[in-house]
């Protein structure tokens, strides 16, 4: 599968938050695809990371994979109050 397909697909399909401080950064590598959700508030930087590693016998396609990704960041920012970092300083990861 082509992640650089996933990516395209997902920056298609997600609708910018109007969020003030958010930022969404990806990276594409080793047979991952990885959307790092964060937001600086008054009090700590928040978010979450969308993991993708599809296998070879994947059914979905790319374009599929990355709207998969892009309902998994809306639905997350949907919630409002993001986590902040864990006890060994890893932000949630959530594998799609």
């Amino acid at each position: 599968m082509n992640l650089q397909d996933a990516l395209a697909a997902f920056q298609a399909a997600y609708t910018p938050d109007p969020r003030e401080g958010l930022s969404l950064t990806h990276e594409v590598m080793d047979g991952k695809l990885q959307i790092e959700v964060r937001h600086q508030d008054q009090d700590a930087l928040r978010g979450f990371d969308v993991v993708a590693e599809p296998l070879e016998t994947e059914q979905r396609s790319a374009a599929d994979l990355g709207r998969d990704m892009a309902e998994v960041v809306a639905r997350e920012l949907a919630y409002g109050q993001l986590s902040a970092v864990d006890e060994d300083g890893n932000f949630k990861r959530i594998v799609v």
